[in-house]
């Protein structure tokens, strides 16, 4: 059996106000040559294919146009699709019927049987291989839970747990008893390396939605997840993997490994798993690379150091620029400074993260604040310059008191 796992793509995702539209357009071109070329049973698409729940009519055409044009591209191709925390879970279940035509399966949401019970038996998908057209492996589908998609009072391991529990009960008691196990989840699982500072994951502050890998069961030749965007392995049995994301999703992710996964599983259920490496169409880069942050001056000339827009280029495969200045005082002008310096150069401009000097910041941190007592009674310029001080470390300077005094001037009340 013959499988691919990607997940995370985030269709419809703009990055610090630049559209991905053409980043995906290209990742979706390069998947579909590995469909080409590998000719696959099976791709498993395990969450967050959107960005948003609400996606726009461009990332929704993206989806639909690659799902179709992958069918044709391996006759017999069985996709397998489930929703992430990013995505609506019903709105991307909603053309399943439709979409079931074309071998494309879709869980989103939770189903139940008339009689008010979880519909176990939904979320078993026996997969084929082309060349036989019978059974040999069976997929647990199974979308990113919420607390309402379980027994209340559970937390969410114990509601993944029993979700998972059941699903095997299901399958023991079916005919494609004993075929090997492949899962398809959704979940933040314990001991993966997480972006700290990107915040694109969305994880639950205190981690309470982190669950060990395990909770899938025992007998699963491969589990292919979706959540975490670095692409690794989870847990202590080496079968469990994150297929990572199509793009970089913040500038934290710097670094990352991009690609989905190859999974080829024998009829005994062992699998050999390949990772195959995709370059998105657009970089990131930092000034400076390595360095904490660098004077506005020194920015300037690495600025000047970068390639310069060639004529009739629209920018397509342009790296994403961020700046780390340290601000030794303030610069009102910077911004302007730096979209003039960046005006003729090759580079998708994102943001400035304004750097205070390691002395000045462990000084602010020190500083005593003033007691409430004392805010009562100082004068907007005592507080102004107590700031400025704080952030700094050095007086502030006349220009900056007057311009101050004439703006407190102008936003008093008349009487």
């Amino acid at each position: 059996m013959k499988i691919l796992h990607t997940a995370d793509w985030h269709l419809g995702n703009t990055f610090h106000a630049h559209s991905r539209l053409n980043e995906h357009k290209h990742f979706l071109r390069w998947l579909l040559g590995v469909l080409k070329e590998r000719q696959p049973d099976a791709l498993l698409i395990t969450g967050d294919v959107f960005d948003s729940p609400n996606p726009s009519a461009a990332a929704e055409e993206l989806l639909y146009d690659f799902l179709l044009r992958a069918t044709l591209t391996v006759p017999g191709l069985q996709v397998v699709m489930t929703a992430g925390n990013h995505d609506s879970a019903g709105r991307l279940e909603a053309p399943a019927p439709l979409l079931k035509t074309h071998n494309i399966y879709v869980r989103g949401t939770m189903h139940y049987t008339p009689q008010g019970e979880p519909d176990f038996d939904y979320y078993l998908l026996p997969l084929a291989e082309r060349a036989t057209g019978q059974a040999a492996c069976v997929c647990m589908a199974v979308p990113y839970l919420r607390s309402a998609d379980y027994p209340m009072g559970m937390t969410p391991e114990q509601g993944l747990r029993y979700v998972f529990g059941e699903l095997h009960k299901h399958l023991r008691q079916s005919e494609f008893k004993g075929l090997p196990i492949v899962v398809g989840a959704h979940f933040y699982a314990a001991g993966a390396e997480v972006c700290q500072s990107g915040h694109s994951e969305r994880l639950v502050v205190g981690g309470q939605d982190c669950v060990n890998a395990d909770v899938v069961g025992n007998n699963v030749s491969y589990t292919a997840l979706g959540h975490i965007h670095k692409a690794q392995p989870v847990g202590k049995s080496g079968k469990a993997w994150y297929a990572g994301s199509a793009l970089p999703m913040s500038f934290a992710e710097t670094g990352y490994s991009h690609g989905v996964q190859w999974v080829e599983i024998d009829h005994q259920g062992e699998a050999v798993v390949e990772r195959i490496k995709y370059e998105p169409l657009r970089r990131l880069i930092t000034i400076p690379a390595k360095a904490r942050a660098v004077s506005a001056a020194e920015a300037m000339e690495q600025i000047a150091a970068l390639p310069k827009r060639a004529k009739g280029d629209m920018g397509e495969a342009w790296p994403y620029l961020e700046l780390h200045i340290e601000e030794k005082q303030p610069e009102p002008s910077l911004m302007h400074d730096v979209m003039e310096a960046l005006a003729d150069r090759a580079v998708h401009f994102c943001r400035i993260q304004r750097v205070m000097p390691a002395t000045t910041a462990a000084k602010a941190d020190k500083q005593d604040a003033p007691s409430a007592d004392a805010l009562t009674t100082m004068q907007p310029l005592d507080l102004a310059r107590r700031y400025f001080e704080s952030r700094y470390n050095e007086p502030m300077p006349d220009p900056l008191v007057t311009r101050f005094e004439q703006a407190c001037h102008e936003g008093a009340p008349q009487a």
